[in-house]
């Protein structure tokens, strides 16, 4: 006699015949035991588990610029390799449940330390509007989103505005990235946010000058404010 257990597998194998999923990095069919990535690219993953106070690379590079309360990164970019695909996939070929497998690898990673303590508000790093209808979607929000969810700290993308269109950071050093996204953003309703803390979030860190630029904006513009960072990958 059939137990339900093995129904149940012969049931999801029907249905990965008639609706096949793909992995979200190399696009190869997953198998029924594989969620979202496949085992052969999710061992390509490597989280960083850089401390969020002090002796971590993420911390240490934007805290000598802008007064941060906490930073990490989860993953190491790996040029080529399967984390930047993921975010290639994220940013240009929508999709989103992209960020919503980043959140969930978060859960562990974030919880212990509990680096959203005390936190007020998730903000992404926005787009100028210009961009933004041009890609059709913040590549964060989903991301975002779903942290919401996890941590019960609220996402908003009605904080923080970029109201100057800048160049691609690409092709630029860290002193010409800095400069290109000076002045580029601004704090929509300051006052209504004195003492909180925003935790801003992005998808790779280089240079970080994209969101030193967005930690110096409210830190300039809202009293009392305090920033953390969390981006989904980090290069070294």
């Amino acid at each position: 006699m059939f137990s339900i257990k093995y129904l149940k597998r012969g049931y999801n194998d029907v249905l990965n015949i008639l609706f096949p999923r793909f992995c979200l990095s190399c696009d190869k069919v997953l198998h029924h035991n594989e969620h979202d990535i496949c085992h052969r690219c999710l061992s390509g993953l490597q989280l960083t588990g850089f401390d969020y106070r002090s002796n971590n690379p993420v911390y240490e590079k934007l805290s000598a610029i802008v007064n941060i309360e906490s930073a990490t990164a989860l993953f190491l970019f790996d040029k080529s390799g399967v984390v930047q695909k993921l975010i290639h996939n994220l940013k240009y070929n929508n999709q989103p449940e992209i960020g919503v497998f980043f959140a969930n690898s978060s859960i562990d990673y974030l919880s212990n330390p509990g680096f959203f303590n005390g936190v007020d508000y998730i903000i992404p790093v926005p787009l100028h509007p210009k961009k933004q209808r041009k890609r059709g979607y913040n590549q964060m929000t989903e991301f975002g989103k779903n942290l919401e969810k996890i941590f019960k700290v609220p996402y908003s993308e009605k904080i923080l505005f970029r109201h100057i269109h800048t160049e691609s950071q690409t092709k630029k050093d860290a002193l010409q990235r800095r400069e290109n996204v000076k002045n580029a953003f601004r704090v929509v309703k300051p006052g209504k946010y004195t003492g909180k803390h925003f935790v801003i979030i992005d998808d790779v860190i280089t240079t970080g000058a994209t969101v030193e630029a967005c930690a110096e904006t409210i830190l300039n513009n809202i009293t009392q404010a305090k920033v953390s960072i969390l981006a989904l990958t980090m290069v070294l």
